[in-house]
């Protein structure tokens, strides 16, 4: 139960945080781009959050986008300063053991549209978190993440190899 909570509590901020505005912390577009037309109504990581806590059914990436993209990659930067907006009615707590340690690495999810980027935000949620080795200009219509294990059992997601299955209402192109 006290994980659902956690998660509904990430979902609730993420999306609070989104329509405040955003920051270099979590979801946010990418430099240069349009606001109201990259921007999304929630953050992708919250969304995949959400879908693991569902099903461990694969799932294309595209039908958790609101905005355009071409390929998708995962790169490690280091964790940096704390969530500036933590403690604050509604927001997560600043508790230390939810925040990356400042000299740790974190992995941010980009999206790439014509060679730029779109979307990028941070993923310090563990059930959002990519195996290794981290997808790399995946293009859009091979998106297709499944669950997958690391050594310890932690699940974490793949990009889906083989041929894709049809997935009924899901937009993958």
């Amino acid at each position: 139960m006290a994980v659902r909570t956690l998660i509904r509590m990430l979902s609730a901020f993420c999306a609070a945080f989104l329509m405040l505005g955003g920051s270099p912390a979590l979801g946010q577009p990418a430099p240069g781009s349009t606001p109201g037309v990259d921007d999304m109504a929630g953050s992708v990581v919250s969304r995949l959050v959400a879908w693991r806590a569902r099903t461990d059914q694969p799932v294309a990436l595209g039908s958790l986008t609101a905005f355009e993209w071409d390929s998708f990659s995962v790169e490690r930067v280091p964790a940096g300063v704390a969530m500036a907006n933590c403690g604050r009615d509604g927001f997560v707590p600043c508790d230390k053991g939810l925040q990356p340690a400042p000299d740790g690495l974190v992995q941010v999810l980009r999206f790439d549209r014509a060679g730029q980027a779109v979307y990028q935000e941070r993923i310090i949620v563990g059930s959002a978190s990519f195996a290794e080795p981290l997808p790399a200009a995946v293009p859009r219509g091979r998106a297709t993440l499944v669950t997958c294990a690391d050594g310890t059992g932690r699940r974490l997601w793949c990009v889906q190899s083989g041929p894709r299955p049809a997935l009924p209402g899901l937009d993958g192109a």
